[in-house]
Parts: C-alpha cells; sequence; structure tokens
C-alpha cells in the first residue's frame, strides 16, 4: 500500500518554463493562458486548507494551484500568507469550526498578481451550462496568483523549488464551467472535492452535482480526483488501488483518490 504523495511523485513534472524563468523584480505579469495551461490542480470551496498545496507540492507532481472561495475576503487571504497561525476553533451561529490558518512552511511568497476575471475568461468565451447566481460574500471579487519560492534551508526532497497559487473569491462550480467547460483550457491534472455541509455550498461537488455534469457534457474531466468524506464519487470513477487514503482539512476528514476508469501507471 503506498501513500497517496508516494504514489503521486510517479507524475513528477519539471517545473514550467514560465515559472522557472519569471523574475520577481520584472513587473510583467505571467501570460494566464501559460499559467493555466499548465498542470493545474484545482480545488473549490477550499477557504484556508492547504491539503492540496502539501500533497502535490512534497511529490512534484504539479506547479500551479487554482483555488476558489468566495467566503474569502482579499485581505484575509493575505493575512493568512504571511502570517503563522496555530490551529484554532471558531463557534459561530452554534456551529464549531475548525479552522487552518498558515502560510507555507519553508515558503516564501517572492512576487504577486492582481488580475480581473475577465482576463482569466471573457463573457464572450464560454457559454453556461447553468444559470449562476452565488458570488463574492462579500461583493468584492479578487483573482491574485502568488509565486512561492523554496527556502535555501529546505531541499527537493520537502518540495518543488516554486510553485504558484492563483486564489479567486467566487463560485468554484461556475469557474471550473468557465474554464473547462468552455475547453480555453487544457484539463486539471487533479480536483478536491469535500463536501463540508457547513458552509455556502449550494450544490454538492460529488456524484450528481453540476461540476460531474459539466465533464459528462464537454467529455473534460481532471485525471485525479481527491474525494473527501462526503463528496461520493463520480460515475465512472475508480479509486486508485493500493494508495492509502490521507486526512485533511479543518475536520481532518479521509480524503481518497480517484481517477477516470483507464490505465493507471504503477512502478
Amino acid at each position: 500500500m503506498q501513500e497517496m504523495t508516494e504514489f503521486l511523485s510517479q507524475y513528477k513534472e519539471p517545473m514550467p518554463e514560465w515559472l522557472k524563468k519569471l523574475d520577481p523584480n520584472d513587473y510583467e505579469e505571467p501570460k494566464l493562458e501559460e499559467v493555466l495551461n499548465s498542470r493545474v490542480a484545482f480545488y473549490p470551496a477550499c477557504y484556508s486548507d492547504g491539503f492540496m498545496v502539501e500533497v502535490f507540492n512534497s511529490s512534484h507532481s504539479a506547479h500551479v494551484y487554482l483555488y476558489a472561495d468566495y467566503a474569502m475576503q482579499k485581505e484575509e487571504w493575505i493575512e493568512i500568507l504571511h502570517t503563522q497561525k496555530p490551529r484554532k476553533k471558531v463557534d459561530k451561529d452554534g456551529i464549531s469550526y475548525r479552522i487552518i490558518d498558515r502560510n507555507f512552511k519553508g515558503y516564501d511568497e517572492i512576487a504577486y498578481y492582481d488580475y480581473s476575471f475577465d482576463e482569466i475568461v471573457s463573457p464572450e468565451e464560454w457559454t453556461p451550462h447553468f444559470e449562476y447566481t452565488h458570488g463574492p460574500w462579500n461583493g468584492k471579487r479578487f483573482c491574485r496568483l502568488s509565486i512561492f519560492e523554496r527556502q535555501e534551508t529546505y531541499n527537493e526532497s520537502y518540495g518543488a523549488e516554486r510553485f504558484a497559487l492563483l486564489y479567486i473569491n467566487d463560485d468554484g462550480i461556475m469557474l471550473y464551467d468557465a474554464l473547462w467547460g468552455s475547453k480555453k483550457y487544457k484539463a486539471p491534472f487533479a480536483c478536491l472535492m469535500e463536501d463540508y455541509g457547513t458552509g455556502g455550498t449550494y450544490n454538492t461537488l460529488g456524484k450528481g452535482g453540476r461540476m460531474e455534469a459539466i465533464s459528462k457534457e464537454t467529455g473534460i474531466y481532471p485525471k485525479f480526483m481527491i474525494f473527501g468524506h462526503a463528496a461520493k464519487p463520480w460515475y465512472n470513477t475508480i479509486k486508485v488501488p493500493d494508495v492509502s487514503g490521507k486526512s485533511g482539512g479543518g475536520w481532518g476528514y479521509l480524503r481518497t483518490l480517484y481517477t477516470k476508469e483507464g490505465k493507471i501507471k504503477h512502478d
């Protein structure tokens, strides 16, 4: 039985050229087409959960992460990235939440770039598969790309030399539709689906939900899918054999690696 990170290390990739050549002292923004056509690991309804980066960065199997959550505010996200905080428990409306707010240990943010949503996908470039009425809770959308570089005290066994994280505080299902339902960008390498049931998720991310319907309609699927405790695996997906689940997120739920039916690479 392999650990999830050990299995994914078989899919180790070189750093994308645009990321390798990026000069943090150069004010020219990376081209979003290059960023989003890299190998992308997508995490909708993520809030501040670092699980996706932990798993795919330590295995060197992805260098670009797309996070989406309309509950996040720009000022809060910036604070999370630059402040080391312990795990804390918050009681809100009679519900207990466990939140992990911490920066990425061993990495420094060396550059960041702000974009408008229309730069990612303009309204003329896609026809939504559904009507979307959910947006940023505070009414202020942000799209921030952060570039992280590994500190000198850590080596390759810890994680990639650099990785990029694009955070958009908007509807993750809508983003999946806009980016991949439109077929503007190549399919994501991985996607994490976790139905917490305590936030603002209006539609399941698992089986029977809109994201699965979009994939069925377009034929665009992530190579790998990680399903949390309450998100049921999509139709025609299989659990990757001989790979153990991994606990993560604020609640510590077990997450399991799945793939679309087909050939799976094993050492």
